[in-house]
């Protein structure tokens, strides 16, 4: 492989962690406080909306890891992709811890299946 075609694999890599990291996580953590206000919730509920998140990685991540993923590793990508940037958005129209928890189980779940699948799709090509 070329020198362009290996930095242009490892940027398409980098920006596909980036945006999933950065849409399902970071995006939310700004407006976090005035859902919280607006929604009456707690610190403590608040934290259990990042535990789900978190569980959702480790759910994610092993779900990638022990499973066949039939159909190949960069459809998966692009479909966790868009159910980070979809479950994000969804938050605006929850008004509930529960509904909250579990729309950011799956973003956590679609972030970890990004972080993989990247990383074994930039390391397979390199």
């Amino acid at each position: 492989m070329k020198r362009d075609q290996s930095l242009e694999v490892a940027a398409g890599g980098l920006l596909a962690m980036a945006a999933a990291l950065g849409i399902g996580r970071f995006v939310l953590t700004p407006i976090l406080p005035e859902m919280m206000a607006g929604l009456g919730w707690s610190a403590t509920d608040a934290g259990l909306l990042a535990a789900a998140n978190y569980l959702g990685y480790l759910a994610g991540a092993l779900a990638t890891a022990l499973c066949g993923l039939p159909g190949g590793l960069r459809r998966w990508l692009l479909a966790a992709l868009a159910a980070s940037g979809a479950t994000t958005l969804a938050m605006a129209w929850s008004d509930g811890l529960a509904a909250g928890a579990a729309l950011r189980f799956l973003g956590g779940g679609a972030s970890a299946f990004v972080i993989v699948c990247a990383s074994t799709l930039v390391l397979q090509r390199l």
